[in-house]
């Protein structure tokens, strides 16, 4: 009984969790976009500890060679920051572009004007008179039409802008950009790496060359040399 109560408790605790009552709420109203929406950022969260993880293990990866490593992780890194960025873009552009593209590609279905509702309409009158039913001249369908041309629109964009963030942009402009970048951002690591090594080769103290060693300091080491071997 402990056990189970405690589960009750629980459970009822995490349902009356306002961001959650929200998203459950966003989810009913709006089943398509909020979908959408959870995929995409299932999709850049995994991308984000992917990058991570992937410059971390090239960055210490005995098998690369030590001069390749700094490369490879910068393509890593490169690769992952493109792919958070152009999904995102992809997304939400091609999201933009749904909003007259979907009318233009299903035109004879869906047009703006309203004129296929029309046409549909008739026809179903011209069923009931052939029928020998009462004509409605009081019919409707619109409701019942917005509804289908919703499903269909919030189906094709569901598609449509998910192909475009993982397809599109992680399958073709990522791969076009990440290798020149990924060169820059070495050359940036390594002239980096040269400015602190520099640095530190300047606040180390530094021993005199041989040559600017006065004559008088070489013979009293030498004095003090031949003293020591003499006891």
């Amino acid at each position: 009984m402990t056990i189970t109560s405690v589960g009750a408790k629980a459970l009822g605790a995490v349902t009356n969790f306002k961001p959650l009552q929200k998203a459950c709420n966003y989810f009913e109203k709006e089943p398509a976009r909020a979908l959408a929406m959870t995929t995409i950022a299932s999709c850049l969260t995994k991308d984000a500890i992917g990058c991570y993880m992937y410059v971390e293990q090239s960055l210490h990866n005995e098998k690369i060679p030590e001069d390749k490593r700094k490369f490879v992780a910068a393509l890593d890194l490169t690769n992952g920051i493109l792919n958070i960025f152009t999904q995102i873009i992809c997304f939400f552009a091609m999201r933009k572009i749904n909003q007259s593209l979907f009318p233009k590609l299903f035109k004879k279905s869906f047009d703006k004007k309203g004129n296929v509702l029309k046409t549909i309409t008739t026809q179903i009158r011209m069923n009931q008179k052939k029928a020998g039913q009462k004509v409605d001249r009081k019919l409707t369908i619109k409701k019942e039409y917005d509804k289908i041309r919703k499903t269909c629109y919030d189906c094709f964009s569901f598609v449509t802008e998910l192909a475009a963030a993982t397809i599109f942009a992680k399958r073709v402009i990522v791969p076009f950009l990440a290798t020149p970048l990924a060169e820059k951002v070495k050359n940036k690591m390594n002239k980096k790496e040269a400015e602190e090594t520099e640095i530190k080769q300047e606040t180390k103290p530094q021993e005199k060359p041989l040559n600017e060693i006065k004559p008088q300091e070489t013979e009293a080491t030498q004095t003090k040399l031949l003293d020591k071997y003499k006891k």
